[in-house]
């Protein structure tokens, strides 16, 4: 074994070291999930359960008025503009409705063992953005893996003198880049996270690919130039070969650009498909040495199709529209069971109505709704393209049903999942929770929100902060905002609705219930934060609280900021602060 032999098959050994550090770090938090005997069915696979009770009350999805009234009750109105923090009563002691039984369970770590909670300071400063929005963590994990490829490649040797030594460490990336790209990701199975979390990796190693295979190739034209053979060279087929495999990387690192990812995403999902499958042909021609590592790769890719096939289900949606929000609601009654609060889907409509390709298209969206209801399992679509846009359209056309005309229609279609979610952290494990959502991104508190109150949890303050554009948007989801802040447990549940866009509508006679407020602008996140931290602590909790946000990656950003800098007396007190992050955008 040679010196480019040797050198390649260490560093190939460190990075599977390093993988192995992170999934025993991540043991601690897999067996407190997984001593739950009911984890072991949620969050793998979508089913039907028969016979559930029926869920109440649903979504108002039959508005006549854009703000809710009752005439018989008083007013109720938060507008306090200088102060969003919120200061709990004491809890009563109320009696749990539909809980599990905890005996039945086996005795579990009373906290998720999660160090980042704990150890707040350093835990603050990981959490730190400091360019694209990538964390401090992010970055050092990026510079240890972008190390170990600049070690291995100029170790002893030249570009211009040993070009094949760049040949020999993009090869050696090729099964870690397709395992990384796998929505079965099995990377992130060890480590306890979902494949999105990990596609910032995906996209370096292969752009370290991209690199490393233009320096291979330039360096051979250089040796060969200053030769005087580069016309033979180049008439050898295992060279054409390589060239092949050259234009499907360079055509892969530019249909990856986020310029082209944002402005044609079929452009950038077909250049992948395509340039992947002729780029492991091509590097088995170009030198038979890569054979074992395309073989690891293609094991990968198959892996994962057969996964995703078997976490594939066609069946029958309605589509409603929700005008308000600008979302369309997609119901799936067949499938109410089998997923975890914050995980997602892949959607496919089959359907011509879609436009020409648009029933080829698959779209991720979050699950708005706990498991095992009997209306099934419910999508939120917000309008933010063609492809949405024609899906919103499909919802608002008429259809005939029992009850005579109705909005809303039934569709075919393919849901693939789920994956993603808060990986094996425990939610249930803290004593507080705060969700911050930004428009849709309200669909991850509504799945969240009513598994805690439901479920035997140490949960005793939920706080959901819900940003949306329009007060109009709090009409539709009122009945289910009131059925969690009024859930009959000892679970405290406060929803603040913040609305950012100026309006001329007056408020008089509105009411809302106590619990839920509705203020103008944009929500203080830091006193938000302190006063969930407070009113966890009044009602004795000491295992942490539990900051969620969904939306935009901007405020995900934000929430990020505010949770680093939290008062470190305070989050040390509550027993630390978890947070995760699920943005609209990878």
């Amino acid at each position: 074994m040679g010196l480019d032999d040797t050198l390649v098959y260490h560093a190939d050994i460190l990075i599977f070291g390093i993988i192995l550090i992170f999934t025993v770090a991540s043991l601690p938090r897999a067996y407190a999930r997984f001593s739950r005997r009911s984890e072991w069915s949620q969050g793998h696979l979508l089913r039907s359960i028969a016979h559930l009770p029926s869920t109440k009350p649903r979504m108002n999805l039959n508005v006549t008025s854009p703000y809710p009234h009752d005439s018989e009750n008083p007013s109720f109105m938060d507008f306090d503009r200088g102060d969003s923090s919120t200061v709990c009563a004491p809890l009563p002691s109320l009696h749990r409705s539909n809980v599990v039984d905890e005996k039945s369970l086996p005795k579990v770590p009373n906290r998720d063992p999660t160090l980042l909670s704990i150890w707040h300071p350093v835990a603050s400063v990981l959490r730190s953005r400091v360019h694209n929005g990538y964390s401090v963590n992010q970055v050092l994990l990026m510079l240890v893996y972008i190390s170990i490829i600049f070690y291995v490649s100029f170790y002893k040797s030249d570009p211009f003198t040993d070009p094949v030594r760049a040949g020999f460490v993009i090869t050696s990336q090729i099964p870690f880049v397709y395992a990384l790209a796998t929505k079965n990701n099995i990377i992130g199975m060890m480590v306890g996270v979902g494949y999105e979390k990990l596609n910032f990796l995906h996209r370096l190693v292969g752009k370290l690919m991209v690199i490393g295979a233009n320096v291979h190739f330039l360096g051979y034209v250089y040796k060969w130039s200053l030769a005087g053979d580069i016309n033979e060279k180049l008439a050898d087929d295992s060279i054409r070969w390589g060239i092949v495999a050259l234009v499907c990387l360079d055509l892969l690192g530019f249909c990856s650009t986020e310029y082209v990812r944002s402005k044609s995403y079929n452009l950038f999902i077909a250049s992948h498909v395509v340039s992947f499958t002729i780029f492991l042909f091509a590097v088995c021609y170009h030198e038979p040495a890569c054979i074992p590592y395309v073989v690891a790769a293609c094991v990968f890719y198959i892996l994962d199709l057969v996964v995703r096939t078997i976490k594939t289900r066609i069946t029958t949606a309605k589509l409603r529209p929700l005008p308000e929000l600008g979302i369309t609601r997609v119901e799936v009654p067949s499938i109410n069971a089998g997923w975890r609060a914050g995980q997602h889907v892949r959607l496919r409509v089959l359907s011509s109505s879609m436009g020409w390709w648009g029933w080829s298209e698959v779209h991720p969206f979050t699950i708005a709704n706990v498991a095992e209801t009997s209306e099934g399992m419910v999508l939120m679509c917000k309008k933010t393209g063609r492809w949405t846009d024609s899906l919103f359209n499909m919802a608002q056309t008429a259809s005939y049903g029992e009850t005579g005309k109705e909005v809303g229609r039934d569709v075919r279609v393919m849901v693939e999942g789920p994956y993603g979610g808060v990986g094996h952290t425990v939610m249930s494990s803290y004593s507080g929770a705060m969700f911050v959502v930004g428009g849709s991104g309200v669909s991850f508190a509504l799945s969240a929100v009513p598994d805690l109150i439901r479920a035997s949890t140490d949960v005793k303050i939920i706080d959901i902060v819900w940003a949306v554009q329009d007060p109009s948007s709090l009409t539709p989801l009122l009945p289910l905002f009131v059925n969690l802040v009024q859930n009959g447990s000892s679970v405290r549940v406060n929803v603040h609705v913040f609305y950012t866009r100026a309006i001329n509508t007056t408020f008089d006679g509105m009411y809302l219930p106590q619990g839920i407020t509705l203020l103008p602008g944009r929500p203080k996140l830091e006193r938000l934060l302190d006063g969930a931290i407070t009113n966890t602590m009044s009602a004795g909790g000491s295992n942490g609280v539990f900051v969620g946000v969904c939306g935009p990656v901007s405020l995900a950003h934000t929430v990020a900021h505010v949770v680093k800098d939290s008062d470190v007396r305070l989050c040390s007190a509550v027993g630390g602060v978890k947070l995760h992050e699920e943005t609209f955008g990878w």
